[in-house]
């Protein structure tokens, strides 16, 4: 009897859902698979279909943490083996699969460890901050990374192109406006923007997201959080990516420890300008057996066959310990993360297979 081939469009339809991990070793299978994996559509319909992982970099390594949120959840644990391991690179952030490390004497480099490419990108004249995304607005995605500084009202902004693999810098009387403070720990990549979490205190007290708009290489308040609370320091809030194209925010009581999460009811679409913006309550998580978040803490939520989960990725003072809880109704449950001690950088990251190079 001879065996059927399945068309190649449904072959397509059940390979994005598959993760990257795996696709790599798939691509000996056939060539019109190895074709299909190196499809930039193809890439982008993955990485939409990705599962969140964690990423925690010591002063030595880099891991990749994955959760399997099944009946029993579990963590699986890789060690992402390269020369990036040092502890000179200081982690920046991450976009489309890619994670974005600096160091201001030796610049920075742009690294997919599915994909084992990385590509340096030579140092800049000023010690701003930076941040990764790409210009959302143009057919083709168009890389780049914005440093920012300012002194005595003029901003310098430094922008490295990746299609021209070179810097350019300007002087400017306005960057947009710039919030009193924003928590660095939780900022996340979206439709090629970078945004994070700022407040107007004590003018309103309000909370809002923030957001680097890449294709206008501008920083401008996105939309109001539904968070509450009379003073700033009474909360800790957390941004974090829902379903691949929403935003969730955590906010912590200091007081009580409760956890309140929000998540955005619709899509955050590419050009959107946040003010259709509506937020659903997601969960409370209120027990006593988890920690006051700290910096460099990191978590993602989701919501499958199993319901609703809440996942953290998190250190411990005693003993100086990094941990995953994974919360999902009655039930909290605490994973030992293996060698891994108390100082670590963690984010929240999608395996992916874009090339950007």
């Amino acid at each position: 009897m001879v065996a059927r081939k399945l068309p190649l469009d449904l072959v397509e339809e059940i390979l994005i859902r598959v993760p990257p991990l795996s696709l790599v070793r798939f691509r000996s299978v056939c060539k019109e698979w190895n074709t299909l994996f190196n499809n930039k559509r193809f890439a982008d319909k993955n990485f939409g279909c990705g599962r969140p992982e964690f990423m925690l970099k010591t002063h030595s390594h880099i891991y990749s943490i994955s959760v399997n949120l099944n009946g029993n959840p579990t963590i699986k644990i890789r060690d992402l083996c390269s020369d990036l391991r040092g502890s000179r690179y200081h982690y920046y952030g991450n976009c489309d699969g890619y994670f974005f490390m600096y160091d201001y004497d030796e610049g920075g480099v742009v690294w997919n460890p599915f994909l084992r490419q990385t590509k340096r990108i030579a140092a800049a004249e000023s010690s701003c901050g930076k941040e990764m995304g790409y210009d959302g607005s143009r057919p083709e995605k168009s890389y780049k990374i914005i440093g920012h500084s300012s002194s005595n009202s003029i901003h310098r902004v430094a922008v490295f192109e990746f299609a021209t693999n070179a810097w350019e810098v300007t002087h400017r009387t306005s960057f947009g406006e710039v919030l009193t403070s924003h928590d660095d720990s939780s900022t996340v990549s979206l439709n090629g923007n970078v945004y994070w979490t700022g407040y107007k205190y004590p003018e309103t007290g309000q909370y809002f997201i923030e957001m680097l708009d890449f294709s206008k290489e501008v920083i401008k308040i996105f939309c109001v959080l539904p968070c509450k609370g009379k003073k700033c320091a009474s909360h800790h809030r957390m941004l974090s990516i829902y379903k691949g194209d929403r935003f969730s925010v955590l906010q912590q009581c200091t007081r009580t420890s409760e956890i309140k999460i929000w998540v955005t009811k619709n899509k955050i679409g590419n050009g959107d300008d946040g003010d259709n913006v509506v937020w659903i309550k997601f969960m409370t998580v209120s027990r006593p057996d988890l920690p006051m978040l700290l910096s460099h803490t990191s978590y993602f939520v989701d919501d499958n066959i199993y319901g609703k989960s809440f996942v953290l990725c998190c250190n411990s003072k005693k003993p100086r310990q990094a941990w995953v809880y994974i919360v999902r109704g009655d039930m909290c449950k605490k994973i030992k993360i293996d060698g891994v001690v108390f100082k670590f950088q963690s984010s929240v990251y999608v395996p992916s297979l874009i090339s950007i190079s």
